[in-house]
């Protein structure tokens, strides 16, 4: 009767992946329900193997079937453990694809491991015991099952949450019942049942697009709410800078003391900073919610960057009454593999926080370090005497719930979240707010010389022998970057346009560099700077290409390299990079 029953669980099973396959949804591509399926299949047919082998009377190929078949229903059990740590965490992160994929693959790594030390043991070694063992193992991943459902609970909606737990009640019933009656086999069936059960109550097409539906409508119903307050808030934030740039240009039309000048031109360059600051920030929560941000990791001096890092910070704390102190330990390995650019983001971000929030006292950063083998645990703790948060502020920001302390944390937690770091915050109403930020890096280099900084003074060098072709659509950043370039005695030719360029070209091609901006209508960078490449070929000339571009959020450097330009300068124009990219190319490439 039951081998019978096995049988028809079989073709049910093969249904269900049929159904399953046919059927399936954007929702279900982050499922490992297909898996559970097939591998549920797969033990159900080992089973009616083993039955006609024992029936025939082969030893061996019984035993080594056997073993097959508690491999794949161990390996049954536990897939079912990870298809419930993806439904806790797709509720927990809803649309924010990457962040639920970085966090899903570190448990989907566990769980092979696992898996695959367990089928080690079980094929190779012998002992009578065996089946014990199983269901004794059996027993502690339905124990598992219950925890992560009641300790997770907050992340799953009604239907979910008591499917889940009737799920883990009948799989403790089944297996309690194989236990005292061992020489009845209902752990397969079991298998098959639950199968059954998952299908119907939560993976079939039509319960996963209304539950998609309802995820889009809620989402999309508190994004709104979200975003009103945020644009109104933004405008506030936008108006400061601008206000501050606006009123100094002002004051630098009617000024006649030159030091005078020369002071309201660094406030507006600090405002312009600001500035640059929230557009950064509004393009990164675009990126963060279409789930398209990507961490680009790279070698970075770490004492290079911290120092870099403190004279930002503390070139924006001239207008408060707050003194800023640093301190970097010293047994911080010199070069570390990261995103160094997200790591800065993030420390910045929760900065300005505390900039924002505390009017007198101090904020204090410190970094130091764990280390493990070739792994460097950084950890940055900012301090500050603001005003603080009370417990349940704390609870919303490291839940990504928090709105009222702005876009820098809720982006600072995401890009954290994004990196398997973590924040932990100690704050109280009145007394400040310690932030502390740990993230993984790899050791590249411990022995180089830390007190090694480069020289960031720009030391202008006179290129009168060179000529540049700019190339931009807007005649006020062709301005900016031809004064620019004449600190350097440069021989500048601007044109407007990408055919402009190739025209110019056709009768003077004499130039030692052209900075290009892509974004230009009719014809944009890129597309110029192919038919140029054709155009090089024949002629057999080359110049040299730097793609100069507003297009600066984070992985477009390595993009622009990849289609051909030599090197990137984003705007607005670093002084820094620009005097980098001169001297690369008019010195470097000609010793």
């Amino acid at each position: 009767m039951i081998f019978q029953f096995r049988i028809w669980g079989l073709v049910l099973l093969f249904i269900l992946i049929t159904l399953n396959t046919f059927s399936r949804s954007d929702s279900k591509k982050k499922s490992n329900y297909g898996i559970i399926l097939f591998t549920s299949y797969l033990l159900e047919f080992f089973y009616i193997i083993c039955y006609i082998v024992r029936k025939i009377n082969i030893d061996r190929i019984n035993i080594l079937f056997s073993r097959i078949y508690y491999v794949l229903f161990v390996i049954v059990l536990f897939l079912y453990l990870y298809y419930f740590i993806q439904l806790i965490l797709k509720s927990k992160y809803k649309l924010k694809d990457s962040v639920y994929e970085s966090n899903i693959l570190n448990f989907k790594r566990i769980v092979i491991g696992i898996c695959f030390v367990i089928s080690l043991v079980v094929i190779f070694i012998r002992s009578s015991y065996m089946w014990s063992l199983i269901l004794i193992l059996s027993g502690v991943i339905t124990f598992l099952h219950f925890i992560l459902i009641l300790k997770e609970r907050k992340y799953l909606d009604r239907r979910e949450y008591y499917s889940l737990l009737g799920f883990s009640f009948i799989e403790l019933i089944l297996i309690s019942f194989q236990i005292e009656f061992a020489k009845v086999e209902v752990l397969g069936t079991m298998i098959i049942l639950l199968s059954v059960y998952l299908y119907f109550v939560l993976e079939n097409s039509s319960i996963q697009k209304e539950k998609d539906l309802i995820l889009l409508k809620e989402y999309g119903d508190k994004n709104t709410i979200i975003k009103q307050e945020f644009l109104r808030k933004l405008s506030h934030e936008i108006r400061i800078p601008i206000n501050t740039i606006d009123g100094f240009s002002q004051m630098i039309e009617e000024g006649k003391d030159l030091n005078e000048i020369k002071e309201d031109a660094k406030d507006i360059r600090m405002a312009s900073l600001e500035l640059i600051d929230l557009v950064n920030s509004m393009i990164d929560l675009s990126i963060l919610e279409s789930g398209e941000l990507k961490i680009i990791n790279e070698n970075y001096n770490v004492y290079d960057n911290f120092d870099d890092f403190v004279k930002m910070v503390t070139s924006r704390l001239k207008s408060k009454k707050v003194i800023f102190k640093s301190s970097i330990d010293k047994d911080i390995p010199a070069q570390l593999k990261g995103d160094v650019d997200r790591i800065n983001q993030i420390v910045l971000n929760v900065i300005s926080n505390s900039i924002k929030y505390t009017d007198k006292g101090n904020i204090e950063l410190s970094v130091s370090c764990i280390k493990s083998k070739n792994i460097c645990r950084l950890i940055l703790k900012v301090t500050d005497t603001g005003k603080g948060m009370n417990q349940e502020e704390v609870n919303h920001l490291l839940n990504n719930e928090d709105d009222e302390k702005g876009i820098g944390l809720k982006i600072s937690k995401y890009l954290l979240d994004l990196m398997n770091g973590k924040m932990d915050i100690d704050s109280a109403v009145g007394k400040g707010t310690c932030i502390t930020i740990s993230i993984d890096q790899e050791i590249i280099s411990i022995k180089e010389d830390k007190k090694s900084k480069k020289n960031k003074e720009i030391q202008l060098v006179s290129f009168k022998e060179k000529r540049v072709l700019l190339v931009d659509d807007n005649k006020l950043n062709l301005k900016v970057a031809s004064k620019l370039l004449s600190y350097y005695d440069i021989d500048v030719v601007t044109v407007t346009g990408g055919q402009e360029c190739l025209d110019l070209l056709d009768t003077d091609h004499q130039f030692d560099l052209i900075l290009m901006d892509d974004l230009m209508p009719n014809m944009s960078g890129v597309e110029t700077l192919d038919v140029l490449r054709k155009i090089e070929r024949v002629n057999g000339y080359y110049i040299p290409v730097v793609v100069l571009t507003a297009n600066a959020i984070s992985g477009m450097k390595d993009k622009y390299l990849s289609v051909g330009f030599d090197d990137y300068l984003s705007k607005p124009i670093d002084r820094e990079e620009l005097d980098r990219i001169l001297k690369e190319f008019f010195i470097k490439n000609h010793e």
